[in-house]
């Protein structure tokens, strides 16, 4: 889990006390995981890396490792249209 990992824990707020604390505070503090992935729009493996559409997405990690990736807790922010995936240059556009 994040939660327990050291560099998540030295991470600090603006108060300058740890930004995951626990729920020792009034306002709520979240992690997010930032995802981008690729798929096939057809379905099928005979357009093969010819045609791609990508997905840019949110997880939210302070919930347990068990619903962080589920669809009903995942934000989806942006689809980034096909027929092929953009160059470096060209996501950052996107991001």
């Amino acid at each position: 889990d994040i939660k327990d990992g050291t560099v998540i824990q030295e991470i600090l707020g603006p108060d300058g006390k740890p930004f995951m604390d626990g729920l020792k505070r009034r306002d709520l503090r979240l992690a997010w995981s930032l995802l981008m992935d690729w798929f096939n729009p057809h379905g099928n493996k005979t357009s093969g890396k010819k045609k791609s559409v990508g997905s840019i997405a949110m997880g939210l990690l302070n919930l347990p490792p068990s619903l962080q990736y589920k669809p009903e807790n995942m934000y989806l922010v942006s689809i980034i249209p096909g027929p092929r995936e953009p160059a470096l240059k060209e996501i950052n556009h996107f991001l």
